[in-house]
């Protein structure tokens, strides 16, 4: 929704930063107006690990030594970027327990509840994510999806 702010998931900032990967367009463009403040964005420091451990992963492409991915992080979110990161806390991580346990998530899926909480802790209720399939569980607690656009093509039917 225009003017609403987004969360941005670690698939579109991976996406942005990895020139390998088949979203890497889309996503940069994204991105990048977020980083400019034309798309009113933020992300959790749970986002930006998670963005970490992708950059650095042997079979990224390219491939990020630890230094030079800590440093691609760093300027997503560094002034004089727009993208402002979610504070969390002792409330957040009550409702990621409240969230998980309602929705029946255990393993690395408590992971996607942190970082529901955080969002909807914040005030936030719109994801981009490239996962939705991770997301629309939350639905039901006030998330939706609302973008990338390659994304809403698939999980809305335009109509004809």
């Amino acid at each position: 929704m225009p003017g609403e702010r987004v969360l941005l998931d670690a698939g579109v900032l991976i996406g942005a930063l990895l020139t390998g990967d088949p979203r890497h367009a889309e996503a940069r463009s994204l991105v990048e107006a977020a980083r400019r403040g034309e798309l009113d964005a933020c992300t959790t420091a749970g986002i930006l690990s998670e963005v970490y451990a992708a950059l650095t992963w042997a079979q990224a492409q390219p491939p990020h030594a630890p230094a030079e991915a800590a440093q691609a992080v760093d300027l997503l979110v560094a002034p004089p970027s727009a993208i402002r990161v979610l504070e969390d806390g002792l409330q957040v991580a009550l409702r990621t327990l409240d969230l998980a346990a309602k929705h029946n998530l255990t393993a690395r899926r408590v992971h996607d509840a942190r970082h529901a909480a955080t969002a909807l802790h914040a005030g936030i209720t719109s994801v981009y994510t490239y996962d939705p399939d991770d997301w629309k569980v939350f639905a039901g607690d006030g998330l939706q999806i609302a973008g990338p656009p390659s994304i809403l093509s698939r999980i809305k039917p335009t109509p004809a």
